[in-house]
């Protein structure tokens, strides 16, 4: 099993091997920042993309609500008259036609 001990004297001996070959090609320096930029850059655009339509989907929401408050207020108040409230109503022939059972 490892010990911490164990763990800090490898991280120790990989540091220095990392740090030796750093100094024998000083030209890594750039290209490994780069590298290790470009996961940090892809994070921070998927953010910013991800609020800016978090931002765009609450304007539509709030469009949406606008026009329902609107139609909403078009709509003249008061019960209509129907005629035929069942669906099934079109299709009974005697819906329509006097009773004569009944008086009028």
């Amino acid at each position: 099993m490892l010990t911490p001990k164990k763990i800090h004297t490898d991280i120790s001996a990989h540091h220095e091997q990392f740090l030796e070959i750093l100094a024998q090609e000083p030209w890594l320096i750039p290209s490994l920042t780069a590298l290790h930029l470009v996961p940090v850059v892809i994070g921070v655009k998927g953010f910013w993309k991800s609020s800016e339509l978090r931002l765009k989907l609450k304007i539509e929401r709030e469009k949406t609500k606008q026009a329902a408050l609107q139609h909403m207020g078009n709509v003249h108040p008061g019960p209509k008259k129907v005629c035929c409230p069942s669906p099934l109503a079109k299709f009974k022939a005697s819906h329509h036609l006097p009773n004569p059972l009944r008086r009028h």
